[in-house]
């Protein structure tokens, strides 16, 4: 397991060096167009930055379904394990989530740490009221989702499409519901509603499909990829 691995990180220090690097465009590009000093400065690198978990996330579930193809494919057929591929896959995915995790932290806290004028714009990057687990786990749930659905894709064209499709919708709506949770001024009057108690259950709702979702997806990737065929 422990080659395995290694191959893995060999593209993985990769893409990740691409999101950081990302990360740094996006703030030097908010300071080159003066961003930090004016609140009501709005541009592409503001919203960028307004942004930033959902790209990380889209991110994630781009290189997860390349590693759930290209890569298993290179691997298996250079000798691999099946067995120890799945693993290598669990602790890639993990340590994937936990770097992206630290850095969006960072992103949140910069502002206020470099002195920002605070932006109503910037719920996203908040803590999810009070939910620091949460991103984490969409982080990993979307990985899951990527990579079966390059499974998935490798062997049913039409299948692996609607897999990604729901992928998005799926990453659309937990975006939502972490700007709903972070934005305490809109969640007080949804709760004032008459649906108020829907908005109450929702987020944990979306916190067991995630994870009931992220169950059964391993349970396929672990059934692929004892099945997978070397192309």
């Amino acid at each position: 397991m422990t080659r395995t691995l290694r191959f893995l990180l060999s593209t993985t220090w990769v893409n990740l060096g691409a999101i950081f690097g990302f990360a740094a465009i996006v703030i030097a590009g908010c300071y080159a167009t003066g961003v930090p000093g004016s609140p009501r400065t709005g541009n592409l690198f503001e919203t960028y930055y307004a942004m930033f978990p959902t790209m990380i996330l889209l991110m994630l579930f781009l290189y997860s379904f390349s590693m759930c193809t290209n890569n298993l494919n290179m691997g298996l057929s250079m000798g691999a394990r099946r067995k120890n591929f799945f693993w290598a896959i669990q602790a890639n995915m993990a340590f994937y989530a936990a770097v992206c995790w630290g850095l969006q932290l960072f992103m949140s806290a910069f502002p206020a740490l470099a002195n920002w004028e605070v932006r109503e714009r910037w719920t996203l990057l908040g803590p999810f009221g009070g939910r620091v687990w949460a991103f984490p786990m969409v982080c990993v749930a979307l990985m899951i989702l990527g990579c079966l659905s390059g499974m998935v894709m490798v062997r049913n064209k039409i299948a692996g499409t609607l897999l990604v499709m729901l992928s998005v919708f799926v990453m659309i709506g937990t975006t939502v519901v972490m700007m709903l949770s972070t934005d305490t001024n809109i969640i007080f009057y949804l709760y004032e509603t008459r649906w108020g108690w829907l908005w109450a259950v929702l987020p944990k709702a979306v916190t067991v499909g995630l994870a009931a979702g992220a169950v059964g997806g391993e349970l396929l990737i672990w059934r692929s990829v004892q099945r997978y065929v070397v192309r």
